[in-house]
Parts: structure tokens; C-alpha cells; sequence
């Protein structure tokens, strides 16, 4: 009996992650590290408890360590005072600068910092100096004359957090400096997406499965409803390609992550080879529906955080933020480019085919990062030449099956270019970008072409 089909949407959501996608779910949310820390500072209070009060050590402690009941309770009432107002000065000042920083670059930032290790490791430190000296007011008890652990451990934890405090702020101006911060998004995209797709969804992908898809016919196609409205935030890959496995099926994804699907629309289909009874609620449960995008499956959720800021950044006048956030994405690119094979087929064990999802190319991808800003800056030769040039370096990088995209890309984005050169400066370096990607690909009988097209039409008359 599965147990699983009786939980919570939630809980059986969180038990179909791999270890990766779980990782990632709980440093989403800043409640989990707090947690732990809460139950540090409730465990250090429990072992002051167990010295003051059960072994009541103080009164074998030397007199410099030592404090009575009164010098204790005032230091203990006095610093929670104190650990409340900091805390609250810190998350309200931080909380404030991310605003202004996520209306002009991405709203995307404040959970990108949220869930940054440093950022998390801080606040959890906040946590622990709180719960501590609370537990610590609580635990004090006046039938004690003299405390050691607990004076000094209070005064340690606010001397803990005050240099807390100090090393936050730091890191906050640091993180929120533009080359960092699209430094951040783009490794962070890096570690939870291909992190989570090389050992999730890679070890079932295949170019050639032992059955090919274009003996499926559509007559043979049995359809399955989304229950619900939503994204598509995460398909449990390993256990639908399981399930299809022991009932001898064929499972075809009509939907891929991120996209947006209505109550009523097909999300799952699949073709069955015998006669073995399908259940598909089971199917359906598979694919989890959510009122947002993630990015635990979801590449071009990645993709999209470093390109609104390029975007942004072009409106907002910023030319060198604009210029970080394209080179970051070209190296998000490349990453994307050496670890995904683009192959919509996933097998079993026997290499046999069943799942197929839906088809993607990095060409996808290339338009995903490049096409939105590159309209944006069609007025602009500044910020062209610097996708023009990110895309010769990312040519050069890319293996010799993606030149073709490359360069169709390159001249679709040189052919889109409206404005004339004023500066010989900014011409010369667009032209030379081309010809560089037009030599990476072997397509110089092309360029001149191209060039003599760009020439007449972007040369100012005189």
C-alpha cells in the first residue's frame, strides 16, 4: 500500500525530492536554519542550567567568574533588551536596502540573499543569541546566591553578537555590490540546477533508446489532466521512470518546468505496450503544481534572474551592471552547454524508452539569455558589442554541433542593430566580433555578405 498517496500535497512533494532538490528546498526557507540554531541556544541554556543550578558550581568558581543572583538577573534582563533591538535594527536596515535593490535590479534578489549560506548562518546566529539569553531569563532562579555559566555565557553570546552584527553588515555592502551579486546568482544557479540535473535527470537520458518515439503512434496516446491550476515546478523523475518501468509503459510529458498550466489541460500522457492497469491519479502525482516558478528543475529560471537585470540596467542608464550580468550569463551558458545533453529521452536500466520530455536544444537556451536584451539594446552599440562579443567567446567555448546556432543568432542580433555607429571606436569592435565568431564557425564567405548588408544601412551619410 503507498502510504505516500494519504500525506499532505506538501509533505509528499518534500519526500519525492532527491537529496539535491531537498537541500535546496530547505535553504529556500530561512526557518529551517533558525530552527536549528533555536534548539542550539535552548540546548548551551540547558547545559548553563545543569552547571548554576542542578551542580551549582558557581559557589566553587573563582570570585573574578563568579556572580550573584541580582548581578546576573540585571546583566540577563539588561542584554535581552539589548539582542531584541539589534536584531530588529538589522533585519529592518537590510530589509530596506533589498528593497531598493530588488526594484532596480530583480525582485528575484531579496531570496537570492535570503538564501545565501552566510546570510543564513548570521541570522541563525541572531536566533541563538536571542533563544539563549531568553531561556536564560526564565532559568535563573533566586535560590541559587551565585551563578558562573550563565553570567558569562551571556555576556559571551552578546559579544557574539555584536561581532555578528559587524561581519553582517560587511557582507551585505559586499554582496550588494553588482559584480558579486551577479557572481552570486549566476553560481548559485550553477550548484542547485546542474547540480540537481547531472544526478537527477542526466543518468536516464539517452540519444538512442532501444525503441524509437516514432513508432508511438497518436491513436495509441492515452491523455492525463492537471487536477489544478499552476507552474510546473518539479517532476519526480526517478520515480515516474519506475512506475513506467513495472507497468511496462511509455510516458510522454506534455508540459516542460516552469510552464504555466490550467485546470483541464493535458500535463502527462503516455502509451501502453500490454494490457497491465494504469493508475492515473499515480501518474499525475508525479508532477508537482505550484503558484510560482523554482529553480530546483528549472534552467531558464536561472537564466531569466541574470537577464532582468541586464534589462533593468539597460533602462536605468548602467551600461557596466548591464555588461556584468551578459558575461555571467554567458558563462551560465557554457555550463549549461557542457553538462546537459539535449536529448528529450529518458530510459531505464535495459536503455529501454520511457519518458520523453519536452524537446529542448541549447539554441533554446541561447535565444532564453540573449534575445530579450538584445532587443532592448538595438539602439544601443555599446551594449550590442558586448553580446556580440560574449557570444564569440561563448563560440569559442561551445563544441562544433552549436556553431550553426551561434552564428544565426549573431546575425539575427547584428540585423536587428538600428542605430548608426557614431564612434569608429564601437564600429570597428561590432564588425570585429562578428568576423571572429564568423572565423570560429567557417562562415567567412557569410560575413562579407553581412557585412556589406550592415555597411550600407548602419553607416551614417556624411
Amino acid at each position: 500500500m503507498n502510504l505516500q498517496r494519504f500525506m499532505p500535497r506538501p509533505i509528499r512533494k518534500l519526500l519525492s525530492l532527491s537529496k539535491h532538490q531537498l537541500k535546496y528546498e530547505m535553504r529556500s526557507n530561512l526557518w529551517f536554519i533558525c530552527v536549528i540554531y533555536a534548539l542550539i541556544g535552548m540546548g548551551i541554556a540547558g547545559i548553563a542550567y545543569w552547571i548554576d543550578i542542578s551542580m551549582q558550581m558557581g559557589e566553587q568558581a573563582p570570585a573574578f567568574f563568579a556572580a550573584g543572583y541580582d548581578l546576573t538577573s540585571l546583566i540577563v534582563s539588561s542584554l535581552i533588551a539589548g539582542s531584541i533591538t539589534l536584531n530588529a535594527f538589522t533585519l529592518n536596515s537590510i530589509l530596506v536596502v533589498l528593497t531598493n535593490f530588488s526594484g532596480q535590479f530583480t525582485p528575484r534578489m531579496l531570496v537570492t540573499f535570503i538564501s545565501d549560506k552566510r546570510t543564513q548562518h548570521v541570522l541563525g546566529l541572531f536566533n541563538l543569541v536571542f533563544v539563549f539569553i531568553l531561556m536564560a531569563f526564565f532559568l535563573i532562579d533566586a535560590e541559587v546566591t551565585t551563578y558562573v555559566a550563565f553570567p558569562i555565557l551571556t555576556i559571551f553570546f552578546m559579544f557574539l553578537g555584536l561581532g555578528t552584527f559587524i561581519y553582517f553588515l560587511n557582507h551585505a555592502v559586499k554582496w550588494m555590490q553588482v559584480p558579486n551579486l551577479t557572481l552570486n546568482m549566476k553560481s548559485e544557479s550553477q550548484d542547485r540546477i546542474l547540480g540537481t540535473l547531472v544526478k537527477d535527470l542526466e543518468p536516464y537520458r539517452t540519444k538512442e533508446p532501444n525503441k524509437s518515439a516514432d513508432e508511438l503512434t497518436d491513436d495509441d496516446k492515452m491523455y492525463i489532466a492537471a487536477d489544478s491550476a499552476g507552474f510546473v515546478q518539479i517532476v519526480d523523475y526517478r520515480r515516474m521512470v519506475s512506475y513506467a518501468e513495472s507497468h511496462n509503459l511509455v510516458v510522454k510529458l506534455e508540459k516542460r518546468i516552469g510552464d504555466f498550466v490550467l485546470e483541464g489541460i493535458p500535463v502527462v500522457s503516455y502509451w501502453k505496450k500490454d494490457n497491465t492497469p494504469v493508475d492515473e491519479n499515480a501518474l499525475r502525482q508525479f508532477i508537482f503544481l505550484g503558484s510560482k516558478k523554482t529553480e530546483v528543475q528549472d534552467i531558464e529560471f536561472g537564466i531569466n534572474k541574470l537577464k532582468e537585470i541586464a534589462i533593468k540596467s539597460i533602462g536605468n542608464d548602467d551600461p557596466n551592471t548591464a555588461s556584468n550580468a551578459i558575461y555571467q550569463l554567458t558563462d551560465l551558458l557554457l555550463s549549461i552547454s557542457k553538462i546537459t545533453r539535449f536529448t528529450p529521452y529518458l530510459t531505464d536500466a535495459n536503455n529501454d524508452l520511457r519518458i520523453i520530455i519536452e524537446d529542448e536544444s541549447f539554441d533554446y537556451y541561447l535565444y532564453a539569455a540573449f534575445a530579450h536584451i538584445s532587443i532592448y539594446a538595438k539602439e544601443d552599440p555599446v551594449i550590442t558589442n558586448d553580446v556580440l562579443e560574449a557570444l564569440s567567446l561563448l563560440t569559442e567555448s561551445v563544441a562544433g554541433e552549436n556553431h550553426e546556432m551561434c552564428w544565426n543568432f549573431a546575425t539575427m542580433i547584428a540585423r536587428g542593430y538600428v542605430s548608426p555607429f557614431v564612434f569608429e571606436y564601437n564600429e570597428r569592435r561590432f564588425y570585429a566580433s562578428l568576423r571572429k565568431i564568423s572565423k570560429t564557425t567557417d562562415r567567412l564567405e557569410e560575413y562579407r555578405s553581412l557585412e556589406q548588408e550592415l555597411q550600407q544601412r548602419l553607416t551614417p551619410e556624411k
